[in-house]
């Protein structure tokens, strides 16, 4: 007699609304559902490639594409491109569209309907001209480079405290919502296979505690899932060859700081201090004697900007 199959309930499960079953979806687009809801964080997002999506489906890259555009026509999913700072698209953004609010419904917590739930019966129109346009609110972490930088061109070459410029009225609003912002997702178990898989490529052993100290040194760090995905391809493409020792530690943080990727908090850091600097700034033209170049450089009239949320202008 055969036994039962046994799982380990530490590696997690997938919970699924039952009306999902209802929905007409072929058995490759139900399955690439289910690794996205796997993948996904509490707000519904994730960012696997085509290729991790064809290894974990046993599909090929062109199915798995085919998938996704049944997903999208039934609704369940959203994509939205992700840039590079040059402006070149590399990696698409995924939102389960339904995820968010079904895990805080199993939860006994309701959130906020600022998306419409799945509707069975409902779809999108199936036409090849047809584009499938993510209507979710701005991606603030995509945005969050190009604001440190306009905060950075603010103050460069001005002696502290002072600005060489006036931040915009958006550039202010834009800081304040990055800063109520709550704290990213922390990184999933996902991530510590995704780390195994590539110590196992690079033909090094790794054993789980020397991982589960990375990944627990990832998430002290402040790096979100996102942001860990991207480190990791960094070090496999450019993992010294002749390197066969498991790295320490140590190594492992000058790993990552060559990749170059900061982690959102730590980005959050800088912009809270340039915030700070600014309303300095503005503290150190308050009790100074006025100048022309002074009143010439900071005139909140033509910088638009509302001196109600602002009062020290």
């Amino acid at each position: 007699m055969s036994e039962h199959p046994s799982f380990d309930r530490k590696k997690g499960f997938v919970a699924l609304p039952v009306e999902i079953l209802d929905i007409d979806l072929s058995p490759g687009a139900f399955r690439t559902l289910v690794e996205l809801c796997r993948m996904a964080n509490t707000e519904g997002y994730c960012w696997p490639s085509l290729d991790q999506l064809s290894q974990r489906s046993g599909r090929s890259k062109s199915a798995i594409s085919g998938y996704l555009k049944e997903l999208r026509r039934a609704d369940l999913i959203e994509t939205e491109e992700q840039q590079t700072a040059s402006g070149y698209n590399y990696r698409l953004k995924y939102r389960v569209t339904f995820w968010q609010d079904w895990r805080a419904s199993l939860k006994g917590k309701t959130t906020p309907k600022s998306e419409r739930s799945v509707q069975p019966t409902e779809r999108l129109k199936d036409s090849k001209n047809h584009i499938h346009k993510n209507h979710s609110a701005m991606d603030l972490e995509s945005n969050l480079d190009h604001l440190l930088g306009q905060w950075a061109r603010c103050f460069k070459g001005a002696p502290y405290p002072s600005a060489k410029s006036i931040p915009t009225s958006q550039m202010l609003a834009s800081t304040d919502e990055h800063l109520a912002r709550r704290k990213p997702d922390p990184i999933s178990a996902d991530i510590a296979a995704r780390l195994i898989k590539l110590w196992a490529e690079l033909r090094l052993h790794s054993g789980d505690a020397h991982v589960s100290e990375q990944v627990k040194w990832l998430h002290k760090s402040g790096f979100s899932e996102s942001e860990t995905a991207e480190i990791i391809v960094h070090i496999r493409k450019h993992w010294p060859q002749h390197w066969r020792q498991f790295p320490t530690i140590q190594q492992f943080e000058k790993l990552v700081k060559a990749s170059g990727i900061t982690a959102y908090a730590q980005k959050k850091n800088l912009l809270k201090s340039y915030l700070k600097r600014w309303g300095l700034a503005q503290k150190h033209l308050r009790n100074d004697t006025p100048s022309c170049s002074l009143n010439t450089a900071f005139i909140p009239a033509k910088s638009g900007m509302s001196t109600q949320k602002y009062p020290w202008i």
